[in-house]
C-alpha cells in the first residue's frame, strides 16, 4: 500500500477522488438547509397592506406608552390603552418567530375594560426570538404596535 501511494499519479487520482467525495458532501448538506421566503404572495397587494400598517402604528404611536410588553416570569403580559380595548371590535397578538416559522403562534384578544391581557409563556418556544405584533380594531380604526421578545 505504501509503494501505491508514493507513485504521484496514484496521489493526484487519490487527491481528485477525496476532493470529489468532499465536494458531494458539501453539496448535500447545502440542499438540505431550508431557505423560507419572508414574504409569500401577491407583492402589490402587500404594499398597499404596508401603508394601511403604517397608518395603524401611527395612530397606536400617538397613545406614547399606554400600549406595553412585558415579561415576568412564565407571563406574558400585554397592555393597551383600557379606551382601546373597552371598544375592541376584533383584535390578535401574533408571537412572530423570527428563525422558525413553525413556532409562531396567533391569539384573538377579547374586548375587556382595563386593557391587560396575560399569556403563558409556553405559548412561545424557548431559546427563539419573537416579535410581539398587536394588531387591532378599535371604534372603527386600526392600530399596530410591535415589541421584541428576545
Amino acid at each position: 500500500m505504501i509503494k501505491f501511494l508514493r507513485h504521484p499519479g496514484n496521489l493526484i487520482i487519490v487527491g481528485f477522488v477525496l476532493f470529489a467525495v468532499w465536494m458531494v458532501y458539501f453539496s448535500w448538506k447545502t440542499s438540505q438547509v431550508k431557505f423560507e421566503m419572508a414574504v409569500e404572495g401577491d407583492y402589490y397587494q402587500l404594499e398597499k397592506d404596508y401603508d394601511k400598517k403604517l397608518a395603524a402604528e401611527s395612530l397606536a404611536n400617538q397613545f406614547g406608552n399606554q400600549f406595553s410588553f412585558k415579561k415576568n416570569g412564565n407571563k406574558l403580559t400585554v397592555q393597551i390603552p383600557s379606551e382601546l380595548s373597552s371598544n375592541l371590535d376584533n383584535g390578535t397578538i401574533e408571537f412572530f418567530c423570527l428563525s422558525d416559522s413553525k413556532s409562531d403562534t396567533r391569539q384573538k384578544l377579547q374586548k375587556n375594560s382595563d386593557g391587560i391581557y396575560v399569556f403563558d409563556r409556553a405559548t412561545v418556544a424557548p431559546g427563539h426570538n419573537y416579535i410581539v405584533k398587536i394588531s387591532l380594531n378599535s371604534s372603527g380604526k386600526d392600530y399596530y404596535r410591535e415589541f421584541k421578545l428576545f
